[in-house]
């Protein structure tokens, strides 16, 4: 489902794995930044996110997702910014967060791969 041993694969696996276990929305994910991601009380947690309806949230991060993101984060060498990037078709890291609709690409196209449906071009449930 992931190619791990590729960047784009190391990200998308982060990415699902800290939307599933993290219990995240598209939009949180594509907005979070390094300065978010802390470490607490020997956790790691997304320190004071700012969710729907403006509401404050830590939201604790599993062993294994952090993990996950420190790979992808690593791999890509991003220090500071975005936790999530898009890559080029080139395979570059560009330097801005993208769009919830990228997130749902992936989704949908790891579910798809997982549970083996054809695409769609639907972005309905």
């Amino acid at each position: 489902m992931f190619n791990r041993d590729c960047l784009r694969g190391k990200r998308d696996y982060a990415m699902v794995a800290t939307l599933l276990n993290c219990g995240l929305r598209r939009a949180e994910l594509a907005a979070l930044s390094l300065r978010e991601l802390q470490r607490r009380e020997e956790h790691w947690v997304f320190a004071d996110l700012v969710g729907k309806g403006r509401h404050i949230r830590t939201v604790p991060v599993p062993d294994w997702v952090s993990e996950a993101i420190q790979e992808w984060l690593s791999a890509a060498d991003i220090h500071s910014g975005p936790v999530f990037r898009a890559i080029s078709k080139a395979g570059r890291i560009v330097p801005s967060e993208f769009s919830p609709k990228v997130i749902w690409g992936v989704v949908t196209e790891a579910a798809n791969d997982r549970i083996g449906l054809e695409p769609t071009n639907s972005t309905a449930l």
